[in-house]
């Protein structure tokens, strides 16, 4: 007896519900043209009012190692130096430790002798950057998903995630453009895992590696899921074949996976091994970053005089293996109370500077500083279309497109596992580095994963008598948070005033 249940004969909506209508096209355009408008505008004054010593937050120290980038990278062939040596050094890859080299590499092609006049041109290019970045996520998100989710992603990740950061001569711009390259690429891999993806997820991890060494969780993150998932999948397989299989476009593959990370580490090391080959000659060590040694410390103070009594591979070579920082060092010297302690602290810190982030930095006035709510929306939002799904996907008379909807729990996952790493690694690191930049790389991301999957449920829901709702409820809320951005942010438009007088 066929238990399939039936399928219905709704139609599909029609472009003014969808949103695809070329009015809606023109619309969006307007709304874009206006949204370039308010970024660059507030961006232009930020720029000018906010962040004017180039000594604060580490910035000079990124127009230094620019401009020794540079130097490097000018040198001639020296006596014995092999040609591909000299070709070497034109590629991103010295690093004093701390800074990664691609920012400074990146810079170094608009340096100018002028320090200050330097500092001024690094905001401009990374506020360049990102809001041309933006448009194009604006544009690919409105092909992709729908209008109202790019309305919604522009306006909440570009102005409370990416613009504050966008005006600094620090690598968190590129950092974040090319760390949310990867993360949409490790999306379509839980989605199927074809091997040629492996090689540009390497590759964007290479370049995401250059920017900032922060890498670790998603890394973690994405090996753990893609193998629970082979085990599952492989589990499942043992078992008959059910009309719920996924389609075999969308089914696992077991030998990709295993075969796709070994493309994966070929490509990234591709990509990092000049940076990689220049900290193994300089330090001894090709993933050597001082960061990793402070990480086991207790505070920075601590951190400067480590790199200072250690400053190149024959001082860390001479480093007694009991003295090096590490985990084990760090729980023999201190008790398990202290160390939990510390975890948690932090961990609430960097989850409170990334959902509801205090004044910022000296200026007067916080761009969105409710972009925890934000974000709570896009949970609800993606919440209320799991609800309607499972409630269709429940009853016989109603039927849900198989557009391989399996890998949804996976790409969440993905997000959570790599969220909460995150959350607890930058935790425990609070008492040497502070500010919310090291978790805001994870804001759009997130927010784009939840868009996703809620899309996703949406269309899958066309066929059903919860078409109507489903749209209503996602298309509304979208607007709803594209209202709250835009109530807090035109005011600052209209008195751009950022710096207390």
């Amino acid at each position: 007896m066929n238990d399939t249940p039936p399928i219905t004969a709704a139609p599909e909506p029609s472009s003014a519900a969808t949103f695809r209508g070329w009015q809606a096209w023109l619309a969006f355009g307007i709304f874009l043209f206006g949204y370039v408008w308010l970024y660059f505008y507030l961006g232009t004054h930020l720029i000018h009012q906010t962040n004017q010593d180039r000594l604060n937050w580490d910035q000079q120290h990124n127009i230094v190692m620019s401009l020794r980038s540079l130097e490097r990278e000018k040198q001639p062939i020296g006596p014995g130096e092999s040609v591909t040596a000299a070709l070497w050094r034109s590629f991103p890859h010295y690093t004093d430790g701390v800074v990664n080299p691609l920012w400074p590499w990146i810079a170094a092609r608009f340096a100018t002798a002028d320090h200050e006049a330097y500092f001024v041109r690094g905001k401009w290019f990374n506020l360049i950057l990102s809001g041309v970045f933006l448009i194009g996520l604006g544009l690919v998100t409105a092909r992709s998903f729908s209008i109202p989710s790019a309305v919604a992603l522009l306006l909440a990740g570009g102005l409370a995630a990416v613009l504050p950061r966008s005006v600094y001569f620090q690598p968190e711009p590129v950092y974040y453009i090319c760390f949310f390259l990867a993360w949409v690429c490790a999306l379509s891999l839980l989605r199927r895992n074809t091997l040629w993806l492996y090689g540009i997820l390497g590759v964007l991890l290479g370049l995401s590696y250059l920017a900032k060494t922060s890498i670790q969780a998603f890394v973690l993150a994405f090996i753990g899921v893609t193998t629970l998932r082979c085990v599952a999948d492989w589990w499942r397989g043992r078992r008959p074949e059910s009309p719920d299989s996924l389609p075999a476009d969308e089914r696992w593959s077991l030998a990709n996976h295993f075969i796709g990370l070994a493309v994966l580490a070929m490509a990234f090391f591709a990509t990092a091994g000049p940076r990689l080959s220049y900290a193994n000659d300089a330090f001894g060590d090709p993933f050597h970053s001082y960061p990793g040694y402070w990480m086991w410390m207790d505070d920075f103070a601590q951190g400067a005089e480590f790199m200072q009594r250690y400053p190149n591979a024959e001082a860390l070579a001479r480093l007694p293996e009991a003295e090096r920082p590490s985990p084990g060092r760090y729980l023999r010297t201190h008790s398990l109370a202290e160390t939990l302690e510390r975890l948690r602290h932090g961990t609430f810190e960097k989850l409170d500077d990334f959902f509801a982030p205090a004044e910022w930095r000296k200026s007067g006035r916080e761009m969105v500083p409710f972009r925890g709510w934000l974000l709570g929306g896009f949970v609800a939002l993606f919440l209320a279309m799991a609800v309607l799904r499972w409630h269709a996907s429940r009853q016989k008379d109603r039927w849900i497109y198989p557009v391989g909807s399996q890998s949804a729990r996976w790409m969440l996952l993905f997000a959570a596992g790599t969220f909460v790493i995150s959350a607890l690694a930058f935790g425990f690191y609070e008492p040497i580095g502070k500010g919310d930049r090291f978790m805001v790389a994870l804001y759009l991301p997130v927010a784009v994963t939840l868009v996703w999957v809620a899309e996703r449920f949406r269309r899958q829901l066309q066929r059903t008598d919860y078409a109507t709702l489903a749209n209503r409820l996602l298309f509304g809320g979208q607007a709803l948070i594209a209202l709250a951005v835009l109530i807090r942010v035109l005011p600052l438009a209209f008195d751009p005033v950022f710096q207390r007088g």
